[in-house]
């Protein structure tokens, strides 16, 4: 079941990932229910917790999507139990180097609980030393998606909290155009850029993620302009 629903999903054209912001099952079905392919849990920066991660999971299959988690750390022994609690996949952050991917490649191939192979693996490219070695970390096969980090790239580059700059936009948009032409699937979060997706689209962007809240905010604040 797990391997198919991978291999369906990476087989599109364009992959639509959500992430639910403010999670709970029943949110999860419904995001399902709308088309969204994925659903994105991040661990890092939110306080989903292991017995709400296992229920997110369970909702996310219910509904026919993948998931994908961003733990706080590479720690295999972590990453392997939220593989156990049932995600579809991790997202790895904090990847600078090809060492640096393969501790955790080592670390999943001793998962006890199926094969750690029927998981979707996305590899984070966040900073400018991890652009430089993108050729090298490209040729790890065991990875499904490079996933381009506008904000944190913005800082490697002195550039922090300017992810618009022409610097770091010229580097997002080249760092997509590699990972497309390498064959691979080239992903990024959109944030407010949800009306300039279709560019990004057009130099090779195929997993797209974006926040519920930012389609929330957009039409509560219609709503609200319209009634005041």
């Amino acid at each position: 079941m797990a391997g198919d629903i991978k291999q369906r999903v990476l087989a599109k054209d364009v992959i639509a990932v959500c992430n639910t912001d403010f999670p709970t099952p029943g949110m999860v079905e419904f995001v399902g229910e709308l088309g969204f392919d994925v659903l994105f849990v991040d661990c890092e920066q939110s306080s989903t917790d292991f017995g709400l991660v296992e229920e997110l999971g369970r909702a996310a299959r219910l509904a026919n999507m993948a998931s994908v988690l961003r733990p706080w750390s590479n720690d295999p022994g972590l990453i392997n139990r939220y593989l156990s609690c049932g995600m579809g996949g991790i997202q790895a952050a904090h990847i600078r180097n090809v060492e640096d991917a393969q501790r955790i490649l080592d670390g999943v191939r001793h998962w006890d609980k199926g094969d750690y192979r029927e998981k979707i693996f996305v590899l984070m490219v966040e900073t400018k030393e991890a652009v430089d070695n993108l050729p090298a970390l490209l040729k790890l096969g065991e990875f499904d998606v490079f996933y381009i980090g506008q904000n944190d790239l913005a800082e490697s580059m002195g550039l922090k909290g300017d992810r618009k700059n022409p610097k770091v936009r010229a580097l997002v948009e080249d760092s997509i155009k590699r990972v497309a032409d390498a064959g691979k699937i080239a992903g990024m979060n959109v944030q407010d850029e949800i009306d300039e997706v279709r560019r990004y689209m057009d130099i090779g962007l195929r997993w797209i993620n974006v926040h519920q809240k930012q389609f929330m905010a957009r039409g509560s604040k219609a709503f609200l302009k319209s009634i005041r």
